[in-house]
């Protein structure tokens, strides 16, 4: 009769305490900055510079996008790293099965949201929740809808761009979400279909919480971070032949633009990008007087995935999820275009 009660107290802690370490981290590295940055872009109706242009294919470029980039992230990526080890160390794995597994996508989407994280410093947390019995439903949105659904790149949008890119921009991140709880509906009805060995509670070992946690942090880290690092610097390297942005796209038509859509919509899928910056990507290249139909292929393709995180959560969903992800990001990033194409006051 006494471990009735208990059982629940026993599962409810470790919970509470994830969710107030998620919340003093998101304060730190995300909220308060938002609190201060937002205002300041709609008083100035910029985002600063475009991170796009580089000269040329050099590692002094890559190096400099680096730079930017992880000054940029550092506190977004260290908060989903340690989120990440948390989960995977203090949540029930029961509890994350039931709650957080077998709800799919709506759950996942409403747990990134708040967050407003990026591709990159989501997809800690989406292996995070994976390993701790999270299907692929819930964790696949979570990954995707933290940048797609970022509702601060939103309101960024609506200060900098005209108002049809706001829209543009939500039913986008939509459709990237979507097409995620498509491809992996049918993985979601496998228990395991990556073949992942989630955690579970008899699988943690006699040794004290904070060395399972440091542990945990640990083997996130070597495993992710290198690979990321050198991607970055690479992909950085090579932004000037991924994204040719350069005054010379002015006054382009016909075939030209159709080909320069589908090249930039592709490109945009490779480059790790901080949140936010495709809005000043789109809106630097509207001012150099690129046709906002070129421009439009890049407002979802950027933020919505990467190369380094596709290869950060490579090993937690199936490829076949991850290549229908990829490929329907693209195709949206074609769709924006298309939209922007028909008409509309995209430039006023």
């Amino acid at each position: 009769m006494t471990t009735t009660p208990t059982a629940p107290r026993r599962t409810w802690i470790p919970v509470v305490g994830v969710g107030l370490l998620a919340v003093l981290l998101l304060v730190w590295a995300k909220w308060q900055p938002y609190w201060v940055k937002v205002p300041s872009v709609a008083g100035s109706g910029s985002l600063g510079s475009s991170i796009l242009p580089a000269d040329g294919v050099s590692l002094r470029a890559g190096l400099a996008f680096a730079g930017t980039y992880f000054l940029a992230i550092w506190p977004a990526l260290v908060t989903g790293l340690v989120l990440a080890a948390a989960i995977r160390t203090v949540l029930p794995a029961d509890w994350t099965a039931r709650v957080v597994g077998r709800r799919g996508s709506v759950v996942g989407s409403a747990l990134a949201v708040p967050g407003m994280m990026c591709s990159c410093c989501s997809a800690p947390v989406a292996v995070g929740l994976r390993q701790r019995a999270a299907d692929v439903r819930a964790a696949l949105a979570f990954w995707l809808a933290s940048p797609a659904l970022n509702p601060v790149v939103l309101v960024f949008c609506a200060f900098v761009l005209p108002w049809p890119w706001t829209l543009l921009r939500l039913a986008a991140g939509l459709g990237v979400v979507a097409v995620g709880a498509l491809a992996a509906r049918r993985a979601g009805d496998a228990p395991d279909p990556t073949g992942l060995v989630v955690a579970t509670d008899s699988g943690d070992d006699g040794r004290p919480l904070p060395i399972r946690f440091l542990a945990a942090l640990g083997s996130l880290s070597v495993r992710l971070l290198p690979e990321y690092l050198v991607l970055v610097v690479a992909l950085g390297a090579l932004r000037g032949v991924l994204f040719p942005v350069g005054a010379g796209l002015a006054g382009t038509h016909g075939a030209v633009v159709v080909a320069i859509v589908v090249l930039l919509a592709v490109a945009g899928t490779l480059l790790p990008i901080p949140t936010g910056a495709e809005i000043a990507a789109v809106a630097a290249l509207l001012a150099a007087g690129v046709s906002p139909v070129i421009a439009a292929a890049l407002l979802v393709t950027l933020p919505a995935i990467s190369l380094p995180s596709l290869l950060m959560v490579r090993r937690v969903f199936p490829t076949r999820v991850l290549a229908t992800v990829t490929v329907g990001t693209v195709l949206i990033g074609v769709v924006c275009s298309v939209v922007v194409a028909v008409g509309g006051s995209w430039t006023a």
